[in-house]
C-alpha cells in the first residue's frame, strides 16, 4: 500500500511515519510534502498506477491551505487529514465525510483509520464541498495580538510585526519600531494564525512579515541569509529545503 504524507513539520512526520510503520512495516511511505506548490506538483505527476493509496495531509501547509493541493488527487485515493484545527473546523470534516486525525496522532485512532481504510474505501465527495464552503467563507486570520505591558495590555496590530521567533523557549513579536514583546503562544500556534500571504516561516525559529524583508543573500549548501529590514544585524538563515518555496511567495 502506498501512502503520501503531505506535512510541514518534521517532528510531525516522523511521528506519523512511525506509527504506520508500527501499525504495518510492509507501507510504502512518500514524503514528507511541505508545500501547496510541492504538493501539487508531485500529485499532478504521480496519477494512475503511480498515485497514492492514502494521502495524509495537514490543513496549513507553510504556503497556504492543503485544499489548493488536493484538487490534483486522484479519486481512487483516500484522504485522511491531521490537524491542531479547534472543534468548529472539525465539524466541518465530519459534515464533508471526511476522515481526520487530531495531532498530535494517536496510535490508536490511526489505528481505527486504517482499519476503516481497509475495510472500506473512505468517501472523497465531501472534499470539493469542503473547498467550496472554506472559499466561499474566508479563514479569519488574527489581525492582532494583546501583549502583557507593565501592569496592562497593549494591542500590537500584525501590521507592523516585523518578525516573530523563538528565544530560549520564548516567542517574542518584534515591531518595526524596534520594540518587542513576549506572547504565550508557540510559534506553531501563531504560525496557525496569521495569513500565509503575509507570514513565511523561514525556520524553526522565525517567521517573517514579506514587508520586513529587504533581500536574500545566498549562502554555502543552497541556504539564504534573509536581510530584515528594520533588522539588519539579526542573523535568519533560510533552510535549503525551504529556499524555492521562499523565493516563490516573495516572487508572487
Amino acid at each position: 500500500m502506498k501512502i503520501l504524507i503531505i506535512e510541514d513539520e518534521f517532528r510531525n512526520f516522523n511521528r506519523l511515519q512511525k506509527l504506520l510503520l508500527e501499525y504495518d512495516c510492509t507501507l510504502e511511505i512518500e514524503g514528507p510534502l511541505e508545500s501547496v506548490v510541492e504538493a501539487r506538483q508531485w500529485l499532478h505527476i504521480h496519477q494512475g498506477n503511480q498515485a497514492p493509496d492514502i494521502i495524509f495531509s495537514d490543513v496549513r501547509l507553510s504556503d497556504g491551505i492543503a485544499f489548493d493541493a488536493l484538487s490534483e488527487m486522484s479519486s481512487a485515493t483516500s484522504l485522511v487529514f491531521t490537524t491542531a484545527y479547534d472543534e468548529y473546523a472539525l465539524q466541518a470534516f465530519r459534515y464533508n465525510g471526511l476522515a481526520y486525525l487530531m495531532k498530535p496522532v494517536d496510535a490508536e485512532e490511526l489505528r481505527a483509520v486504517m482499519e476503516r481504510i481497509r475495510q472500506m474505501r473512505l468517501p472523497n465527495e465531501g472534499l470539493q464541498m469542503l473547498m467550496q464552503q472554506m472559499k466561499a467563507h474566508q479563514m479569519k486570520y488574527r489581525e492582532r495580538f494583546l501583549v502583557a505591558y507593565k501592569d496592562g495590555f497593549l494591542v500590537v496590530n500584525v501590521c507592523d510585526i516585523s518578525h516573530i521567533c523563538t528565544e530560549n523557549k520564548d516567542t517574542r513579536i518584534y515591531l518595526k519600531n524596534g520594540k518587542w514583546y513576549s506572547i504565550s503562544q508557540t510559534l506553531e500556534e501563531v504560525e496557525r494564525e496569521l495569513c500565509p500571504d503575509d507570514f513565511f516561516r523561514v525556520s524553526r525559529q522565525y517567521i517573517l512579515h514579506i514587508d520586513a524583508i529587504g533581500g536574500l543573500k545566498t549562502h554555502f549548501v543552497g541556504k539564504y541569509r534573509v536581510v530584515l529590514k528594520y533588522y539588519p544585524e539579526t542573523d535568519v538563515m533560510c533552510s535549503r529545503d525551504r529556499a524555492p518555496q521562499l523565493k516563490e511567495w516573495l516572487g508572487k
